[in-house]
């Protein structure tokens, strides 16, 4: 899908739309009578004047007038719904079809609402549109960030997964072949059509909307074409493109580092674990900020196999990992002035004759050891030693994101994620940013009461799981937060139930949804 600017409305063709959303009728209005019905005498000012000299060059005040009157009659029923297509004649470009959009707020936000119809757009776009801005405003938003909003909402609705390439994996790998895995109707040209400049808005949010594309074509791919060692190249080329620094820790390094999580997790596998980390420095001297992304390639449960039902699907257990490539490559893109460590542990949960079996006692990175109440309880395991090694590598902030608990699912459904933080600056910050992109989450507690579950085990220091299954994401956030060091700013999300689209809508393809991409991005380029 390819953005341009332009100042005024050019047919180039009878598929081209030219789409206009409105709020109320008599907004639309008003803005039609301001491009078409104004005379020249009347206008006091000079900016207005040469914005009416502009649209009356690109079409001429008939067809303004049309316009108005083609709405008039849709929205008396002549036209039929609210949503319709009409034919509007301008005398020196033929037949110009025009859609009119209402956007319905309801009780969502204007971002939402705006992220809702342009997603919508994006997913049913097949040929060249235009989107007219031109005077169009929201009380609570500028045109700038109007603009940022629908451009990544049409990137994110036109998003489709290419199965036919996937074969080519095994070949050229899958960083060469990113562009061709994901298909963003690249033929499509959407011309938005204002007299400001938005060159800076487009770019922004076409790098969002790339990067969280980025995101969801990694997580639909299917687990035996992105293996540890896939994920791992997927990454470094990554690094060598920005010029950044890359390291990728393998079963020696690991266990040199008593790192018993990520290796125990995936024991079971033949594939190597490896921890992975990228490190940007965008100011020399500056605190660091890790982010450490749940990277399960696949999780069978290990001997705590999971049932059919719950199985499916699982080959998005490594989204935290793919969201947050993501983010960090937009603040790459964005050359935020942040120093920024990425840490993926990469494992496969899976059965084999040396995987762990329950009852046994591990020992982690930070030195605490771990008896392993349930196998299918692997994320924190793998999350706790990258934690205890991103706070060695001096990360005075961090942020982990996880397909963790199936009870945040229960506890808040498909569209809310959850979040745990132990500073309320920090994660107060992330709430107010997360809102600002339109993603909803919602604070879950931290409690001794949950604390104290993780220590009725007679033969380590912490066990992994509350045998009664009460309280599940609380229970696996607080035994995270007993790998964070005092003084450490973290916040967790966990993100089982938000991080797939379930099914296809008329806004989004099935499959790995990008979630909270855009908002980490975010708050680390605000947070400079």
């Amino acid at each position: 899908m390819i953005f341009i600017i332009n100042n005024r409305y050019q047919s180039t063709g009878s598929n081209e739309l030219l789409v206009i959303p409105y709020v109320t009728e008599e907004e639309l209005i008003q803005r039609l009578k301001n491009l078409s019905e104004v005379k020249a005498k009347e206008i006091q000012s000079e900016k207005i004047h040469e914005k009416y000299t502009e649209f009356q060059a690109a079409a001429d005040v008939e067809f303004w007038k049309k316009l108005n009157f083609c709405f008039q009659n849709m929205q008396s029923g002549a036209a039929g719904g609210t949503e319709q297509l009409i034919g509007v004649q301008n005398g020196t470009n033929g037949i110009v079809p025009v859609r009119f959009l209402k956007l319905r707020k309801g009780r969502n936000s204007w971002q939402e609402c705006l992220n809702d119809t342009f997603r919508s757009l994006g997913r049913e776009l097949t040929g060249n549109c235009g989107i007219l801005l031109e005077g169009f405003s929201l009380r609570e938003l500028p045109l700038e960030t109007i603009t940022e909003i629908l451009v990544r909402a049409m990137y994110y609705g036109a998003y489709s997964f290419r199965k036919e390439r996937l074969q080519e994996i095994t070949v050229k790998g899958v960083y060469s072949l990113r562009e061709e895995l994901k298909d963003e109707k690249e033929s499509c040209r959407v011309t938005l059509i204002s007299g400001a400049d938005l060159k800076s808005s487009i770019k922004k949010a076409a790098d969002y909307g790339e990067c969280i594309n980025y995101a969801r074509m990694l997580g639909d791919i299917p687990s035996n074409y992105l293996h540890t060692s896939e994920f791992t190249g997927y990454l470094k080329e990554l690094a060598k493109d920005y010029g950044i620094e890359f390291e990728a820790l393998g079963k020696k390094e690991l266990s040199t580092l008593h790192c018993g999580g990520i290796l125990g997790v995936n024991s079971g596998s033949k594939e190597e674990a490896v921890l992975i980390s990228l490190y940007y420095e965008g100011e020399k001297g500056a605190p660091i900020t890790a982010l450490v992304g749940k990277g399960v390639m696949f999780d069978s449960g290990g001997y705590h196999l999971k049932s059919l039902s719950s199985m499916e699907g699982m080959k998005y257990d490594m989204c935290g990992a793919a969201n947050l490539a993501a983010a960090f490559e937009i603040v790459l893109r964005q050359k935020s002035k942040i120093n920024l460590l990425l840490l993926i542990p990469a494992v496969e949960n899976l059965i084999g004759p040396d995987a762990l079996r329950m009852g046994d006692v591990i020992t982690t990175m930070s030195g605490k050891t771990v008896e392993v109440y349930n196998t299918d309880a692997e994320g924190r395991l793998i999350l706790c030693d990258a934690l205890t090694y991103a706070q060695k590598r001096g990360a005075g902030r961090v942020l982990d994101l996880a397909t963790l608990t199936n009870s945040c699912r229960k506890a808040l459904g498909d569209e809310i994620s959850g979040i745990f933080y132990n500073d309320e600056t920090t994660g107060e910050a992330f709430l107010a940013e997360a809102k600002h992109q339109g993603e909803k989450v919602w604070r879950l507690p931290l409690d001794q009461s949950y604390h104290r579950l993780l220590y009725r085990t007679q033969t380590a220091d912490l066990i992994n799981y509350a045998p009664e299954g009460d309280g599940g994401a609380s229970v696996a956030a607080c035994f995270l937060e007993e790998f964070i060091e005092e003084g450490t700013a973290w916040i967790h999300l966990d993100i089982v139930g938000t991080s797939v689209n379930r099914s296809a809508d008329r806004k989004q393809v099935k499959g790995a949804s990008g979630v909270l991409a855009a908002s980490v991005a975010a708050f680390l380029i605000q947070q400079v």
